[in-house]
């Protein structure tokens, strides 16, 4: 598998989420280390569900706490999922039928059965996050931006980053991931190259501000 890696500007966080934007949830704390690692040649979902499964074998920052906008639909499969694998789960409700689902996973076998949910739900463009370590979600209230800079106060997901948090947020479509964190163990690209499974190729990218 080949990913593109970059860094992201720090202009693209704000107090204020932007729908469709970057970023569409609330994000509270220092984030001086934004990263993009995109899909550039994914053959489906399955490869990159065994990278990203990979990946966090090679980071090994557990337990992970997975955080998504999922639909009714699913609500019975990832129940008995989550049962099936003795993993803990608590469901909010987002709406008259949908979840937030906040899951902890201990081990890598356990995100192996879950991360494609996550991973599925953030290809929808519903929100799927997930951090090491520390859980950092919760759901408030927030003022977004949208197009013409019109704003609403809307439910959102919000995500408090404290000293040493990272999170990785499923970018839209789910053509890559974004790292957010303030940790030191991502304070340089090279720190980030450095936790990628083996076998992987990759290419740097430069963005603009």
């Amino acid at each position: 598998m080949i990913v593109d890696l970059g860094i992201f500007p720090q202009s693209y966080v704000s107090i204020k989420p932007e729908a469709g934007g970057f970023f569409p949830f609330a994000i509270d704390g220092e984030t001086p280390y934004l990263y993009d690692l995109s899909f550039v040649d994914r053959k489906d979902e399955h490869e990159v569900e065994e990278f990203v499964t990979q990946w966090m074998k090679k980071i090994n920052l557990f337990p992970i706490y997975a955080f998504f906008e999922s639909f009714e639909s699913y609500q019975q499969e990832l129940d008995e999922k989550c049962e099936s694998h003795s993993i803990e789960s608590t469901k909010y409700n987002r709406g008259d039928i949908d979840f937030y689902y906040r899951i902890t996973l201990r081990t890598i076998e356990q995100f192996a059965a879950i991360f494609p949910y996550v991973y599925a739900h953030g290809s929808m463009n519903n929100f799927a996050c997930f951090s090491f370590k520390k859980d950092v979600f919760s759901i408030g209230a927030r003022e977004f931006k949208h197009a013409w800079n019109v704003l609403e106060e809307l439910e959102t997901p919000i995500t408090t980053l404290e000293h040493n948090t990272t999170i990785c947020w499923v970018n839209y479509d789910g053509d890559g991931m974004i790292l957010i964190s303030n940790d030191q163990k991502f304070a340089q690209l090279s720190c980030v190259i450095e936790t990628l499974p083996d076998g992987v190729e990759y290419s740097i990218i430069e963005y603009d501000e």
